[in-house]
């Protein structure tokens, strides 16, 4: 694969289709340099209100605190502009099988894997053939959609592409688990917050 993938580490060998395999997401690393924010969001403790800050601190919201209003999150999984540009280059193959990785990230939030295989699929509601799906699974992996993983039928989904939930908070948990070396002379700006007003997505 190409430098999007940001240089994970791979397994040994190939798949029997040629695609290589990794042991961990090899996308993440990308999405988390590509995932940048403008305005924070503090909760209070009970998680009904909450205030918006600028990345410098600024109070954007100076009234007082915003209404939050509660979602299904399975009803947005999100495409970000690269995966944009990457599903108008798809054929009618991919978008096929698109349409199967789509409907299978809406059952997993904040998940960075999906299962798709094709004796699983609803040939009812999506009829589809052998060689049309491993055509397009294919395309997904050629167009950094998807990349395959080390266990059967399990695909690691780019995040930089499209996301279902809390894109943020997965970035931020992959950057606390070392690929960002916190530096001790700063100081978190949680530590000073009162307990219950911890940032939202942090509890």
């Amino acid at each position: 694969m190409s430098d999007k993938t940001g240089g994970n580490e791979v397994a040994s060998k190939l798949s029997r289709r040629g695609l290589t395999q990794y042991k961990t997401n090899p996308f993440v690393e990308a999405a988390s340099l590509a995932t940048k924010t403008k305005v924070r969001r503090i909760a209070n403790d009970k998680g009904d209100k909450m205030m918006v800050v600028s990345e410098h601190g600024e109070y954007m919201a100076p009234a007082g605190f915003w209404h939050a209003q509660t979602v299904d999150k399975t009803q947005f999984v999100k495409l970000y502009i690269n995966g944009v540009k990457a599903f108008k280059e798809l054929s009618n193959a991919g978008t096929t099988v698109f349409e199967l990785l789509y409907l299978e990230m809406q059952k997993n939030i904040g998940k960075d894997k999906v299962y798709l295989s094709f004796q699983a699929i609803d040939q009812e509601a999506t009829p589809l053939s052998e060689r049309t799906f491993y055509r397009g699974m294919k395309e997904l992996t050629e167009k950094h959609f998807l990349a395959e993983s080390i266990s059967p039928n399990i695909y690691f989904v780019n995040p930089d592409y499209m996301w279902n939930g809390d894109r943020l908070a997965f970035v931020r948990e992959f950057r606390l688990k070392g690929s960002m070396v916190r530096d001790d002379l700063t100081q978190d700006m949680f530590e000073s917050l009162p307990e219950g007003n911890k940032e939202e997505g942090e509890k």
